[in-house]
């Protein structure tokens, strides 16, 4: 798949990936708690569609393999010198060190998924890493059963003109 190359701004990207959630989600509507942390004029040089759908994938994920009663979602930004980091994290079931890359996979879907009965194709994961790895970022995973998941991408910022 090709993608543009363009400047594109991180909260541009945010918003994005929020109004996916929220359509997605319109049934059982869930707070995400923001901590953008003064990013969102941040520049990174990709596709906004494409990472919008990056990171509403992991917002819709968060949202499904955590119990509804319990439900706590949260997005964090922070900048480096030449990165961005954007995180995605919850407090459901957690995701064990045997299922960690195999997650990634096209068509794989984690314990949580198989034992919580949502339908899901096993594609969202592997979506995410493909649009992170195009735009020559990172995408990494922490948890363990029981305390939640943490995603987070790192993409490299834009550079400025002349620099």
């Amino acid at each position: 798949q090709r993608f543009d190359r363009a400047p594109v701004r991180l909260g541009d990207v945010i918003r994005d990936a929020m109004k996916a959630f929220d359509a997605a989600t319109l049934t059982a509507r869930t707070e995400v708690f923001l901590d953008l942390n003064s990013t969102e004029d941040l520049e990174v040089r990709g596709d906004r569609d494409a990472l919008g759908q990056a990171l509403s994938n992991l917002l819709i994920n968060a949202w499904k393999y955590t119990s509804d009663d319990t439900r706590r979602i949260e997005l964090r930004a922070r900048a480096g010198d030449r990165h961005v980091e954007v995180a995605v994290a919850d407090n459901g079931p957690g995701i064990g060190r045997d299922e960690k890359k195999r997650i990634f996979q096209q068509f794989e879907r984690g314990q949580a998924g198989e034992n919580s009965g949502r339908r899901g194709s096993g594609l969202g994961l592997a979506i995410v890493r493909a649009v992170v790895r195009a735009h020559h970022g990172r995408i990494d995973l922490r948890s363990r059963p029981g305390e939640g998941a943490e995603f987070r991408i790192r993409l490299p910022r834009a550079r400025a003109a002349g620099k």
